[in-house]
């Protein structure tokens, strides 16, 4: 019992870190790095976001047309990490999981690309290199 409890501070501490510091710090887990892209067209509207997983709130931010929110984290130890995203566009939105530990092996060199583009959310696990692939239209 004592072990389990041990564990759990460290897998809490190590894993659960978000911050560009995280990604030299990830000892027991892998390093991840989600970023949100906007490549909508220039208008008045930025892409406002609403970030968070249920141990970190990210705050809300506006991308202005090809500025880019990114944060890092540690995976956690037991393979149970979620982030998502609330992304709203003039009239449009989506709520989406931007990380869940299932996409591990899609996030191709630990980072995952979410592009917002005028026909909906894209994701890119090579971006700029890769193909993108238009995942979520907008609500």
């Amino acid at each position: 019992m004592k072990f389990f409890i041990l564990l759990s501070i460290i897998t809490s501490h190590y894993a659960l870190q978000t911050s560009s510091e995280s990604l030299r710090s990830c000892k027991f887990t892998h390093a991840y790095e989600v970023q949100i892209i906007n490549q909508l067209p220039q208008n008045p509207y930025p892409l406002n976001l609403h970030c968070a997983s249920s141990d970190d709130d990210l705050g809300f931010h506006n991308l202005n047309t090809n500025e880019v929110f990114k944060w890092g984290f540690c995976e956690s130890f037991v393979h149970n990490t979620l982030f998502f995203c609330h992304l709203k566009w003039s009239f449009h939105s989506k709520t989406f999981d931007v990380y869940t530990s299932r996409m591990r092996t899609e996030c191709k060199f630990g980072v995952c690309y979410w592009i917002a583009r005028e026909d909906g959310i894209y994701f890119n696990d090579n971006f700029p290199n890769g193909t993108s692939s238009l995942t979520y239209g907008w609500d």
